[in-house]
């Protein structure tokens, strides 16, 4: 499942323009949603930057894991 969203994605992100990239976009008013307007390349940054941040945790506590350490760093 993760593999397919992740191809998702980099297809996506594959046929972007740099137009596309800078047009801009209101969020929601949900809960969970920055407020505001934002460009579409911001918002890419921010989920580029969110699953690397995701994996380098990931990888710290599987080495830790890999080294008997149950606290994650």
């Amino acid at each position: 499942m993760r593999r397919q969203r992740q191809d998702a994605v980099r297809g996506a992100l594959e046929r972007l323009t740099d137009t596309e990239l800078d047009a801009v976009r209101t969020a929601p008013d949900d809960d969970g949603h920055p407020s505001g307007a934002h460009s579409v390349r911001h918002c890419v940054h921010v989920i580029l930057n969110e699953e690397w941040e995701h994996h380098r945790y990931a990888v710290r506590d599987l080495d830790a894991i890999e080294r008997g350490d149950s606290t994650g760093g």
